[in-house]
This record gives C-alpha cells, sequence and structure tokens, in this order.
C-alpha cells in the first residue's frame, strides 16, 4: 500500500492536476536555527580568512597589497633595504611630520593581523524582506608599534520574491553602513603615541575598510547564503516518483515571520470530491500555534488534512462472515427476526448466503481531544442476500490510539488501541434488545473487521519531508486544537 505514497514536493507552477487540491499544510524553520545555519557556513568556508596579511589601504585600482614581511613601506621612505629609517620614523611619531606619516599611512603600514568571525544576526523587516547582519572583528597593526581591534558590521539584504507559485531568492546590496566601527587599542609600544597618529589610523580605518570588506567578503558570502536559502527552500518528500495519479506536494509561498521561515504546502491528490464532503475553498485555516520552544523546525498540518489524505487512500470494504461461534451466531439469528427474507432455520446457518455481512463504505475520521486522538469509523452491518437498509444495523467503531513516528522511514501512522461501539438507526422489532446487539456486534467488529480496519491505518503513513540539516527522526509529537505539529528540538 505504501506503493500509493509516491510523493513529490517541488518548486514550480502547479501543473492541471486532476483531482482535489489540499490546503493548509506549513513547514517552519526557526530563525535561530537559520542564523545557525549562516554563521557555520561562513565559519567553514572562512570568508574572513583572505583578509589576513593584507594592507588596509591602497588604490582601488592596484588592488590590496599582501605583505610578506612587517614593516615595509614604499621606496621613497625607507633609509635601508632591511626596514625603515629610524629617524624618520621618529619624526613621524613625535608628530613633526605629519603629512609623510599620513602617507605612510595610506600606502602599506596599516596591516590586518588577524580575522574573528563573523558573528551572524538576522532581522525581519517584512515578509518579504530579510536583513543579515555579519559583524566582522579584525586585529591591526601598525609598524608593529601599534596594535589595534577593529570591529565592522556588513549588511546584506535577502528579499523574497513570488512569481505565481514560485518564491526566488534575490539579494539586495551587501554594504557596510556608515558608523558602525569600533576601534579599541589593543597594545601601544610607546605610551606617548601622539592623538594625530590614533586620529590618522582611525580616519584611514573608516575610508579604507569598507571597501576592503566589500570587495573581499561579500561576494563570497552573498554567494554562500543564496546556496544555502536555495537548498533549503528546494525540499523533497520521498519516494520522488511522478505521475498523474501521485499524490504531489507544492511549496506555493513562503515569508519571513519574526520567528521563522514560513512555507505554505499545497497537496494536489487523485481523488475525486465524491470521495469526502467539500469544504469551502475559502476557508480560512485555524490560527498557527507558536513554534515550540528550542526547537530547529516543524511540520504542522491541519487534521482536516490527514483526513483527505485517508480519503483518498480508502476503498469501501465489505467482509462476509459465515456464523461459527455462538456470539456470530446470536448476532445473525437477532437480526434475522427483522428481515422477512431470512428465518432463522438452524440447518442454514452454515450457509454462506445467509451469512454477516459488514460494510464500511466511508473512510474513517480522526478526531483530536487535546492530546487523545480517536478514530471513528461507520458502517453497515447486514444479513446476506438483503439490500434494504430497513433491515441494517448502523454502527460506529470508536479507537483511542496515538500518532507515532516511523524513524527509519520518516513516516507520520496513526496506532490504534482499544475500541468501543455504538449504535446508529436500526430495525425497531429488536428495539429492547438493544444492548444484547450491541455486545455481540462489538465481539463480530473486533474478530473480524478491527484487525484489517487497525493494519490498514498502520499502512497508510505520512511521508515527511526530507530538509538539510533537519531530521524528523528525532521529532516530537506536539498537538493544539486544530493541528499536529511534528517538531526537531535544536
Amino acid at each position: 500500500m505504501l506503493l500509493l505514497w509516491v510523493l513529490l514536493l517541488c518548486w514550480g507552477v502547479l501543473p492541471q492536476a486532476r483531482g482535489a487540491t489540499h490546503t493548509h499544510l506549513f513547514l517552519r524553520i526557526n530563525n535561530s536555527q537559520l542564523e545557525t545555519d549562516i554563521s557555520n557556513l561562513l565559519s567553514e568556508h572562512q570568508v574572513l580568512e583572505g583578509m589576513i596579511r593584507m594592507a588596509v589601504t591602497g588604490s582601488p585600482s592596484e588592488g590590496v597589497s599582501v605583505m610578506d614581511s612587517l614593516p615595509f613601506v614604499r621606496e621613497e621612505l625607507v633609509g635601508k633595504k632591511s626596514g625603515l629609517d629610524l629617524s624618520l620614523v621618529g619624526d613621524l611619531l613625535s608628530g613633526k611630520t605629519m603629512p609623510e606619516l599620513k602617507k605612510l599611512l595610506t600606502t602599506a603600514g596599516l596591516v590586518i593581523e588577524d580575522a574573528k568571525g563573523p558573528e551572524v544576526t538576522l532581522q525581519i523587516l517584512s515578509d518579504s524582506l530579510l536583513q543579515i547582519t555579519l559583524r566582522c572583528k579584525l586585529y591591526l597593526s601598525f609598524l608593529e608599534i601599534l596594535w589595534l581591534e577593529a570591529i565592522k558590521n556588513i549588511r546584506i539584504g535577502v528579499r523574497l520574491e513570488q512569481i505565481g507559485n514560485k518564491t526566488q531568492v534575490a539579494f539586495e546590496e551587501c554594504h557596510t553602513p556608515p558608523g558602525s566601527l569600533n576601534i579599541e587599542i589593543m597594545k601601544r609600544s610607546d605610551t606617548l603615541l601622539p592623538n594625530q597618529l590614533l586620529k590618522l589610523v582611525t580616519n584611514t580605518l573608516e575610508k579604507s575598510l569598507p571597501f576592503l570588506l566589500q570587495k573581499i567578503v561579500c561576494p563570497v558570502a552573498t554567494n554562500l547564503i543564496n546556496f544555502l536559502l536555495e537548498d533549503i527552500l528546494h525540499i523533497i518528500l520521498p519516494p520522488i516518483i511522478s505521475g498523474p495519479d501521485d499524490f504531489q506536494y507544492y511549496v506555493t509561498t513562503t515569508e519571513f515571520t519574526e520567528e521563522a521561515i514560513l512555507m505554505r504546502v499545497e497537496l494536489v491528490t487523485p481523488c475525486g470530491p465524491h470521495q469526502r464532503a467539500p469544504r469551502s475553498e475559502h476557508m480560512v485555516p485555524p490560527p498557527l500555534p507558536g513554534l515550540s520552544q528550542n526547537s530547529m523546525a516543524d511540520l504542522a498540518f491541519w487534521l482536516e488534512i490527514y483526513n483527505d489524505i485517508l480519503a483518498c487512500l480508502y476503498t469501501s470494504q465489505e467482509i462476509s462472515v459465515e456464523p461459527q461461534d455462538s456470539s456470530e451466531t446470536d448476532l445473525w439469528e437477532l437480526l434475522s427476526l427483522s428481515s422477512p427474507q431470512s428465518q432463522p432455520k438452524a440447518y442454514n446457518l452454515t450457509r454462506g448466503s445467509l451469512g454477516l455481512i459488514i460494510s464500511a463504505p466511508n473512510a474513517p475520521t480522526v478526531l483530536l481531544d487535546g492530546r487523545r486522538t480517536t478514530v471513528t469509523q461507520q458502517g453497515l452491518l447486514m444479513l446476506h442476500g438483503t439490500n434494504a437498509s430497513s433491515d441494517a444495523v448502523a454502527w460506529q467503531l470508536l479507537c483511542r490510539g496515538e500518532f507515532s513516528l516511523r524513524s527509519q522511514k520518516q513516516q507520520l501512522q496513526f496506532a490504534p488501541h482499544g475500541a468501543v461501539v455504538t449504535l446508529g438507526p436500526y430495525p425497531t422489532i429488536i428495539k429492547e434488545q438493544e444492548e444484547r446487539l450491541k455486545t455481540l456486534l462489538l465481539a463480530v467488529l473486533k474478530r473480524w473487521f478491527l484487525p484489517h480496519h487497525n493494519e490498514w491505518l498502520r499502512e497508510h503513513s505520512l511521508p515527511l519531508p526530507n530538509i538539510k540539516g533537519v531530521s524528523f527522526s528525532l521529532a516530537q509529537m506536539d498537538f493544539s486544537e486544530d493541528y499536529i505539529l511534528l517538531t526537531v528540538p535544536e
């Protein structure tokens, strides 16, 4: 029966699918998880590594110099090939020759020695716009006499563009916002360094560092973040087999919320409307419950979706029962009292033509009551060879049970246990024997119908999404009034 569960979740314009379309399935990826994923990805690819041993300044047309040794400046400021003219350095540091000091800074005197980060923070600006801030921490030295820590932010805007039933990722300009530079002196070789030097260093960093970050970090970071988001948004549900008669899932819209990336999913089934009472297409879904604390992601689906799936897979069941024990014989005799077509003759009790028929034409329905789950199955019991509904006994079977996860197959299934039966309309001729009828009927249903019913429910599982970095094998079951939630812990 699992072959019926060939599902495909893909991007693109919805085809002219035959059958019914169902909505109100939601997939949420926690923003804190996205933040962690971006941070890990940027750290793994060492996006700041390329800035180490680079000079902060330099002409944009010439690119950024890579320093092999320190100190190093242009030839006109070098008294000896092995290094700086120390007398010139003394004048520079005393502030007597400020033009030369400025020239030294704007050539190759200020170098990035190390880099840490970036630290990632997310800010939701709207349901379609996300701002990513990368906090870059750089450690610099100037001629091995001054050591600094500089912290500068990079901002990247991510925009979701909805084109029909397809969501695309687009990027705003990656830039370094003004006024976000923090500088701290870590060490100095001379505590009497002039304020002019410190001011020149600060001015040089404010002018040159944004350009350097945008040139070195922005292209790499943008490509990696784009790769990550595209990877998250392209979700596959196993097994991947497509065909006109298969169940198919589609991500219809994606948006940013304060707590998660929210993806709305649409399910197209080959079911016809005759298989289940139709709901209004404009029915407003119940509000989603909040994302659970410490959750990485969750899959939330309206309970009615699960019932739609059961209805789609279900085919009418009819079981013939030849009386073999006293409960079946007594039940046959009780029903035959109301049927003029059958007489309770003992010699006919072994004939199949005078047996019982258990009929369940409609699919079961799952109901939630807090954390308790009940499956309701309705059906008819009649004598073999009679078709008149007036001679049939309507029954309703209530099975308590629970949802569970089949971790190896990444599927959600319902496991029933325990059952009670209630009676619907039945012939008035046996009105006085209602309790006896109920007892006999429950015994027969437990023996002949319930094993098939429970096995059918177990076999028809709901495959769960495959998302990079998210495993539903460790998911926890949560319930709200209207939704079943599969929550993946961090």
